[in-house]
């Protein structure tokens, strides 16, 4: 007689399976792909496939997801490096395993919640720990830049999915009366946690999470405050615009700047270089004979060498002189503190860098854009290059793409084609989720994961399960400057949330 399991033994694995998933995502990868393939070697266990599929073909969002997997497979038909095409398949499995295992065999509402709080529980160690090792209140990691402070991940991916965890704050805040205080105080110390993180994407999923909550009270009270709320977020969003224009530099005549130091050496100009900082060129007025001189007196690292993000530190001095105004000869340099010391010797080329937050992120990207004359080094000016090399691939290759395996050697085919500025280490992908489809699988599987995300809002939209909208209208909004499904901890929370937003309501 062959042994199986009850029914709710099934049943408790299938919950197990989330359970990993939801505890894994913040903190282990080897959880993460527990909680993947449990759930459908679950059903292989179970064998009731004639339920399997009553479930499943009725799940018109679930279908069109499958179809858009398996055209991953048919792209191993028109693709040469099957190596990369393999590892890419291997990465998106959990896109399709996750959401199967629980169409096949949904669970109940109330055990969504439950995992839903232990993954809130785990993000919230999580980021404590993130927190406490970067304001060193524990151990003694040596951080030279923020986002470094996520140690369990990529930090885009994490800092998405902390913007999640208020989304499902908010959530469970409208669904029970229970913990409600402490979920505001998650709400709190998340929304303080992506502040400090200085993660876009971060930043983006929050301002998305609380804005859709807001219209959603606001509609629900008065139409009028709805669109008074509306008027609000346009003129902040025109501000915002405003703060990322072109900086204008002021005109210099070349006989009116100073031609000498205090100690009369000459100063030098470069009046060819277009960097400005707080409206000023930063290239003019400058004495490297004194600079290189009083610098190495302070630092260990040479003024000739490299700074702690690989940066030429002469570049790096002379810049951030010009953000605190100083005169950039001896005299500029010795009213630097120690701190300021420190700060040019790990990279941080601005004071505006230093500023809280998102706040001192985003000063650093209007740096970018308004010097925008070589893109290494910068992200969001070498996305710009990666677009850029996408559309071109996309306009050779419109109909079914390049296949599964060769976007990356069709990327560098066309760098090499275009002479990309980009130095050979920065020639990546596309990070746009919309670009990298249209290049790999062109018009035909760019309209197949269009239809998906219809079906999946059309479905969720008519069961008013306002957490899978918003994880949505997230995922749409962040695979605009992300690959969201390229790694496995973007995929593993892609697909944690497309599978609680497939389960009919029971």
């Amino acid at each position: 007689m062959q042994f199986r399991f009850s029914s709710k033994v099934h049943y408790s694995i299938a919950v197990l399976s989330l359970v990993l998933l939801a505890v894994g995502m913040p903190f282990n990868k080897i959880l993460m792909s527990l909680g993947s393939m449990l759930g459908v070697f679950n059903l292989l266990l179970e064998r009731d496939f004639k339920e399997y599929w009553n479930n499943i073909k009725t799940n018109k969002a679930f279908l069109w997801l499958s179809l858009f997997f398996g055209i991953h497979l048919l792209g191993f038909l028109w693709t040469d490096d099957y190596r990369y095409a393999f590892h890419d398949l291997k990465i998106k499995l959990p896109l399709l395993a996750v959401p199967l295992a629980l169409v096949a065999r949904p669970i109940q509402k109330q055990h969504i919640y439950l995992i839903l709080k232990i993954l809130l529980v785990t993000l919230t160690f999580s980021s404590i720990i993130n927190f406490g090792s970067y304001f060193n209140w524990f151990g003694d990691k040596v951080y030279l830049d923020i986002r470094e402070m996520s140690l369990f991940g990529s930090h885009i991916r994490y800092g998405i999915l902390v913007g999640l965890g208020v989304g499902i704050c908010i959530h469970l805040i409208e669904q029970t009366k229970k913990y409600q205080v402490l979920l505001v105080l998650l709400i709190i110390w998340f929304s303080i946690y992506t502040f400090y993180s200085q993660v876009i994407s971060g930043g983006i999923t929050l301002l998305i999470v609380f804005i859709f909550y807001l219209f959603k009270w606001s509609w629900n009270k008065n139409r009028v405050l709805t669109y008074s709320l509306a008027g609000v977020f346009i003129i902040l969003f025109i501000s915002l615009i405003g703060f990322f224009s072109p900086q204008s530099s002021i005109s210099l005549d070349p006989d009116k700047l100073p031609k000498f130091t205090n100690e009369g050496n000459h100063y030098d100009n470069d009046l060819m270089s277009k960097h400005i900082e707080h409206n000023q060129p930063v290239y003019v007025s400058f004495c490297d004979k004194e600079l290189r001189r009083e610098w190495n007196k302070l630092s260990v690292i040479n003024y000739d060498s490299l700074d702690l993000k690989q940066q030429f530190i002469r570049n790096t001095l002379i810049r951030y002189l010009s953000s605190k105004k100083l005169s950039k000869d001896a005299e500029g340099i010795k009213h630097l503190s120690s701190e300021d010391i420190s700060n040019i010797e790990k990279g941080i080329a601005s004071i505006d860098e230093l500023k809280s937050g998102l706040i001192g992120r985003l000063y650093a990207v209007r740096f970018q854009l308004n010097n925008n004359e070589d893109p290494n080094g910068h992200s969001l000016l070498q996305r710009f290059e990666y677009w850029k090399t996408a559309v071109h691939i996309i306009q050779e290759n419109w109909l079914i793409g390049v296949g599964t395996g060769d976007v990356q050697s069709a990327f560098d085919k066309q760098y090499e084609k275009e002479k990309s500025p980009l130095k050979i280490q920065n020639r990546l992908r596309a990070h746009n989720l919309y670009l990298t489809i249209l290049v790999t699988f062109g018009v035909v599987g760019c309209i197949v994961f269009l239809l998906f995300l219809y079906q999946f809002l059309k479905f969720n939209f008519t069961k008013e399960s306002f957490l899978s909208i918003v994880f949505l209208a997230v995922f749409m909004v962040t695979s605009l400057i992300e690959d969201t499904i390229e790694t496995q901890l973007g995929v593993c929370i892609v697909a944690f949330f497309i599978a609680i937003g497939l389960q009919k309501d029971k």
